[in-house]
């Protein structure tokens, strides 16, 4: 992981030109997409500074399971379309991490399973296919209690934001691990919640992230890690390509540090026509209409 990041900082710093006066810190989605509007930051800029941020921060916190490889290159893509007048929507050059139950043709995901260690997808999520049409750039998959939390529950739970390959998430306004006997097994002092890793999003490590709920681990991380969230209703965000715990009950939603902005990659994520590929969404979305039509 610091190889990574270290390689792809390097190549950056490498091919940077002036300084620009705009920090990623405490930044919200507008102020991002306004700032390149005004040409004083890029795409490439805002991934470089994150990515600065997880150089630092990432071994204390633990809450990447697989950086992009391919971040900077996606930055420079967006930043061409930009100067030659498309931009492809609202998330527009825009880093954003998937929970890495989230499938990615080209990012490995493993479910925080060993079993999955290495595993390149076939395909794309849908919401993936969704937030890359949107503009969006996945900068990285976050940790998560393996496999979204799949063996919860007496008489040996598995601990909230635990997987065997990443270990331990740590919450980042206080990163300590517990030193209290009885639970003193490497577990942090203060929870981050859930199953979906929010510490990320408040470490200003991207500017928002992707989550997945069954029962709590997009509302509780939220809480934990003080962002804002939405659990959208079963079926408005398709779930094709979420590794799920239950399947009719699961669904993805955004995590952010505004409501603005978890409102702005609520409507990236949902699929402007019915997925074919998840039933439920389209029986949802018949509902949407059928309710507006009769109102």
């Amino acid at each position: 992981m610091r190889r990574l990041i270290l390689s792809l900082l390097l190549g950056a710093a490498a091919a940077a030109g002036a300084e620009r006066s705009f920090t990623v810190v405490e930044a919200s989605i507008s102020d991002m997409r306004t700032a390149m509007e005004q040409g004083r930051v890029t795409s490439h800029d805002l991934v470089v500074q994150y990515l600065s941020r997880v150089g630092l921060y990432e071994d204390k916190l633990h809450c990447i399971i697989t950086a992009n490889p391919h971040a900077l290159q996606e930055a420079d893509e967006r930043d061409r379309e930009r100067a030659q007048g498309r931009v492809r929507g609202p998330l527009h050059g825009i880093p954003i991490a998937l929970k890495d139950n989230v499938l990615t043709h080209d990012i490995v995901t493993t479910g925080g399973a060993l079993a999955f260690d290495g595993f390149m997808p076939p395909y794309d999520a849908t919401l993936v296919i969704n937030l890359r049409n949107a503009g969006a750039v996945i900068i990285a998959k976050t940790g998560l209690s393996e496999l979204a939390n799949w063996v919860a529950g007496a008489p040996t739970p598995m601990p909230g934001n635990y997987n065997a390959v990443r270990g331990f998430g740590f919450n980042p306004y206080d990163p300590r691990r517990d030193p209290r006997e009885g639970t003193n097994d490497g577990r942090p002092a203060l929870q981050t919640g859930g199953a979906s890793s929010g510490v990320g999003t408040a470490a200003n490590f991207w500017a928002g992230n992707i989550g997945s709920e069954t029962s709590g681990s997009i509302l509780s991380p939220s809480n934990q890690n003080m962002l804002a969230g939405i659990k959208p209703t079963v079926g408005r965000i398709s779930r094709y390509g979420v590794i799920p715990i239950t399947a009719d009950q699961d669904t993805a939603g955004p995590m952010a540090k505004f409501v603005a902005d978890v409102a702005i990659m609520f409507g990236a994520l949902e699929s402007p026509q019915p997925d074919p590929n998840d039933p439920p969404r389209k029986s949802a979305c018949l509902r949407r209409v059928e309710t507006i039509r009769d109102s």
